[in-house]
């Protein structure tokens, strides 16, 4: 099963971290693709809109995962070394969410009942070390938050990314950036309106506003580092 899934880095071919050139600032923008029970991903529609896009300067990267506990284990802290972006943000669907959030904290605690992609069922593990942990996100969300609302965009803050998928995948971002000092995060979704309708939902936001929601992340994540940038100069 694992040798058949591939992560992807969008508009490389044959992605070998080892082999990359970095050029310039990057931003990589994380997330699953299409899990089973649903036809669709939000998630990877955002980060397959955004891959490439220049956002004041950093060059975004959207980066796609198997929904494979063991694979991301294995794969995603690798990348995120090997990669070393600037900032690293995650995008995950939350089912029952009516509105975007920033997860504030995340642990390196594995526990779900439900099996993922790959088969895994967890009862209770560590995804790294021997001992409880718990990291903080790095972002500005206090100015992420005004500069939304300031545009009329709903988003809030919240300690619910869990213990499944999205959280094991915010615990390796956040402790990437807590390492690099860099910024990094996780993003629970709702489901667009496309796959609300799908599956029968009621709780759905527009694909158009998510997108607007998470060009405003990066925009005021950029933005505040370029003012930082200028400030020390």
């Amino acid at each position: 099963m694992e040798q058949e899934q591939q992560d992807t880095i969008l508009g490389k071919d044959d992605y070998s971290p080892g082999l990359v050139e970095v050029r310039g600032k990057k931003i990589l923008l994380i997330g699953y693709s299409v899990f089973s029970g649903f036809q669709l991903n939000p998630s990877e529609e955002i980060i397959t809109r955004l891959d490439g896009a220049d956002i004041n300067g950093y060059r975004v990267e959207g980066l796609l995962l198997p929904v494979s506990y063991r694979y991301v284990q294995g794969t995603l802290p690798r990348i995120l070394e090997e990669e070393q972006p600037d900032i690293a943000l995650g995008i995950g669907l939350a089912p029952r969410a009516t509105r975007p959030v920033i997860e504030l904290v995340a642990s390196n605690v594995a526990s779900f009942r439900i099996s993922d992609d790959g088969g895994a069922l967890v009862g209770y593990e560590y995804v790294a070390g021997s001992g409880l942990e718990a990291v903080r996100t790095t972002l500005p969300v206090s100015s992420i938050l005004d500069e939304c609302r300031r545009r009329g965009l709903d988003i809030v803050a919240g300690v619910s990314i869990g213990t499944y998928l999205c959280g094991i995948a915010g615990y390796y971002i956040m402790k990437y950036a807590e390492t690099h000092k860099r910024i990094g995060g996780f993003i629970h979704i709702p489901p667009s309106t496309e796959l609300a309708m799908r599956h029968g939902l009621r709780n759905y936001v527009s694909l158009s506003i998510l997108l607007e929601i998470i060009k405003c992340v990066l925009e005021t994540v950029t933005g505040a580092l370029q003012a930082s940038q200028q400030s020390s100069q």
